[in-house]
């Protein structure tokens, strides 16, 4: 071979880098900055589409005239239309693209806030949020995808803990917006429809109000490289590359030493995928197949547990907080256990009941404000922490950390007097919430690029039901088996962590658990 060929072929190796390798040669600067607060904000737009229905119930229910069972299929709208909807939206973001996926998704769910902002009847309010969640999925299965695609292993696992603290945002800007809005009475009549427009319809328009902002934020950034470098598109993938090295480091793109990028991981051939069906089927076939079926089935049952042993009881700790409060209010010098408080409730709510039916105000309580925002708080720090030391610590370490003092938090939580303390004990129970997020951060590390958002969609499906069982079975637990509450609270706890040690430490994990340093 001449001498000038061995020489041009030696250039072309020397110039050939894995993805990741690519990547990291970006560095991580203005553009990453701009990726999290633009898929962080996609979050706390579905946060705010979810959770706000929280703090409109109480507020429509006298406009829609709502009976107890229209409220809790209210409750549930949103929560029910994002889970029916996962899967189709993480196939969709496999086999179109993150970006597209994200804009249509919130888009469309605002236009579908608008005319639930006119609801007449109880029944087309519950109709709308339940579309309203169909569509808001989309983000919710894509968007860690398209924001862990942009990072390398360095910074991956931390970029989706910091995503996620804007969930925890959102919980001080929900109350915080509700506050501004129905502190005033007005309305007026819109013409045409007729329709008496009042603060919590405007309250619904602001909750979505930031899908339309932030989607047009993912409008202004680039379809992932690796999605792209994935179907064949290496050019499109290294010209956002060198954009990417640009913007972070301030040299010119021709200082950028990549000129071919190689894909660092197996994936299968989806270029002769034709149609709809086939590609669905043919996708799910793969995230069960030999190669991933266990990974998905123990992602699967670990988001499930997390959040069913966590989303019930913060449901319910603002009011359980509530009911200490009214009891040391109303017996001066008293302190009140959490059992002893929800007894007096119960004892002391049917001498009020009559009142109570004859009257309908649209008020919330300042409690329902203050704890909401407080949370919001002590989970965006927490957030901000644990995203900063999961790499140092590793994935696995942090869910068992997040879990046993979860645990131990609410069994002394128990046992305490006084609503300051039992405040503090039961907030430090709700930590092992995050460990939602660390699996997700486990699951873009473990999957390859074209079924990352479909195993995303499973994982958080499956997250969504246990939500759902949570959300009924806390009820239950706090008032029918007060005393035993954090017991059983704790023995979930303990299940997960069998579940985390044995599932996580299978010789068919291994990416998951090693700390990066």
């Amino acid at each position: 071979m001449p001498k000038s060929m061995k020489k041009k072929i030696s250039n072309e190796h020397r110039h050939l880098f894995k993805f990741g390798d690519a990547l990291a040669l970006t560095s991580y600067g203005k553009f990453n900055i701009f990726v999290l607060i633009s898929t962080g904000g996609c979050l706390m737009a579905v946060a705010m589409e979810t959770m706000g229905t929280l703090f409109i119930n109480p507020l429509a229910e006298c406009d829609l005239q709502f009976g107890v069972t229209m409220k809790g299929y209210l409750s549930t709208a949103n929560v029910l239309g994002v889970i029916t909807s996962l899967y189709l939206w993480g196939f969709l973001g496999d086999a179109y693209g993150r970006r597209n996926i994200i804009i249509i998704s919130m888009v469309l769910s605002f236009m579908i806030t608008l005319l639930s902002s006119l609801a007449t009847v109880d029944w087309m309010l519950i109709l709308l949020r339940f579309t309203n969640g169909l569509l808001i999925g989309g983000a919710f299965a894509v968007v860690y995808a398209y924001s862990g695609e942009f990072h390398n292993d360095k910074h991956q696992a931390k970029v989706i803990l910091w995503m996620s603290s804007f969930t925890s945002i959102a919980m001080m800007v929900i109350p915080g917006l509700a506050w501004l809005i129905i502190a005033s009475e007005w309305s007026f009549e819109v013409p045409l429809i007729g329709v008496l427009f009042k603060p919590w319809r405007l309250l619904q328009i602001a909750y979505g109000l930031p899908s339309i902002i932030f989607a047009a934020c993912i409008f202004l950034l680039p379809e992932s490289p690796k999605y792209l470098l994935a179907n064949g598109k290496e050019t499109e993938a290294l010209l956002i590359l060198r954009k990417m090295y640009t913007l972070n480091t301030g040299k010119s793109s021709v200082e950028f030493p990549v000129i071919r990028l190689l894909l660092d991981e197996d994936i299968a051939d989806v270029k002769n995928n034709k149609g709809f069906f086939r590609p669905l089927f043919k996708q799910t076939c793969s995230l069960f197949s030999k190669q991933f079926a266990i990974k998905t089935f123990a992602i699967c049952i670990l988001q499930f547990g997390v959040v069913l042993v966590t989303f019930g009881f913060y449901l319910w700790y603002p009011e359980v907080m509530n009911h200490m409060r009214v009891f040391e209010r109303e017996n001066i010098g008293e302190k009140s256990s959490i059992c002893r408080a929800i007894k007096y409730q119960s004892v002391h709510k049917h001498s009020t009941n009559e009142t109570v039916a004859s009257t309908c105000k649209e008020e919330m309580k300042p409690e329902a404000f203050t704890v909401s925002f407080l949370m919001g708080a002590f989970f965006t720090v927490t957030y901000l922490t644990i995203g900063s030391l999961i790499n140092i610590v590793g994935k696995k370490n942090v869910l068992l950390l997040l879990f046993v003092t979860s645990a131990l938090s609410g069994l002394t939580a128990q046992c305490l007097s006084g609503s300051t303390i039992v405040d503090i004990f039961m907030g430090c129970a709700l930590l092992s919430s995050i460990g939602g997020s660390v699996i997700i951060a486990i699951v873009v590390d473990l999957y390859p690029t074209h079924i990352r958002a479909m195993a995303l969609a499973v994982s958080l499906m499956f997250g969504e039901l246990g939500a759902v069982c949570g959300m009924h079975l806390s009820g239950l637990i706090f008032y029918d088996l007060c005393n035993f509450a954090y017991p059983i609270f704790a023995a979930f706890h303990i299940v997960v962590i069998v579940l985390v040690l044995l599932l996580l430490t299978s010789a068919n994990i291994p990416k998951m658990i090693e700390p990066i340093m």
